[in-house]
């Protein structure tokens, strides 16, 4: 019996090993081929990539889809013709922070943004100052700053934080 057993294990085909695909190699950056991760998974870009500012959270499309809107740690990109041959990369630096309790002034900035129907302005949230920046795209002025620190329906608001923002084409006159 025991020998039989040993015969049938033996004729079994070997069960398949599951793993990551890099096994025997380190972690690798390589933008222009495959990247390895430190819990072995590759990455290989598909398309072609663009150099953003540290930190990147956040992402936002024009509605046309010619623009796009990359938020990150202390500045956002505006890439301009980003599926074209040679597309434009422009820095958009959001206004410094004041400290109240006297620590150095650091950039006020979040992940939420988005562009305005048209495309011709650029609404980013703050973060922590509790406001919406509004930019003209194509100069990166700063046109305005939107307080969500303010009194409505009777009640104050303070201490806001600026996550997301989103707009919404405006409402047809029947609707206004």
């Amino acid at each position: 019996m025991a020998l039989m057993g040993l015969l049938l294990a033996g004729c079994h085909p070997q069960r398949a090993y599951l793993h990551a695909p890099s096994v025997t190699t380190y972690a690798t950056h390589d933008p222009g081929g495959v990247t390895i991760l430190s819990n072995g998974r590759w990455l290989e870009p598909a398309g072609r990539h663009y150099p953003v500012e540290h930190g990147p959270y956040g992402l936002a499309m024009s509605r046309d889809g010619r623009d796009l809107f990359v938020a990150s740690e202390g500045a956002g990109q505006i890439i301009r013709g980003w599926q074209g041959k040679n597309p434009g990369i422009q820095v958009v630096r959001p206004p410094l922070l004041r400290k109240k309790d006297g620590d150095k002034s650091e950039p006020s900035n979040a992940g939420g943004a988005d562009f305005s129907p048209d495309g011709k302005q650029l609404y980013w949230s703050s973060g922590e100052s509790g406001a919406v920046y509004v930019y003209e795209t194509a100069s990166r002025r700063k046109l305005a700053e939107i307080s969500l620190n303010t009194r409505t329906a009777g009640r104050n608001f303070e201490d806001s934080y600026a996550v997301d923002v989103k707009t919404r084409p405006p409402l047809s006159p029947s609707r206004q």
